[in-house]
């Protein structure tokens, strides 16, 4: 089984938590890998919202464990 890199991309494949605030990351949303970690999990972004010219966007972090993502891109 491949792990997840730094920069990586993932897709979520059950819900998860973000770490700020109380909103459910989606199962099937896709994310970008911020930290690996040696068991597997890893600390990853999603945007809810795209950043724009007129806006910061809409951004969360999550901490998923093995189980909860798949490596979409290496």
């Amino acid at each position: 089984m491949t792990a997840a890199r730094e920069y990586g991309l993932i897709r979520t494949t059950a819900d998860a938590e973000s770490i700020f605030d109380d909103r459910t990351i989606p199962a099937g949303m896709k994310g970008t890998v911020l930290e690996a970690r040696s068991d597997g999990s890893c600390l990853a972004e999603f945007a809810f919202a795209p950043q724009t010219a007129d806006s910061d966007g809409d951004f969360v972090q999550g901490i998923l464990t093995r189980d909860q993502y798949e490596i979409i891109e290496t």
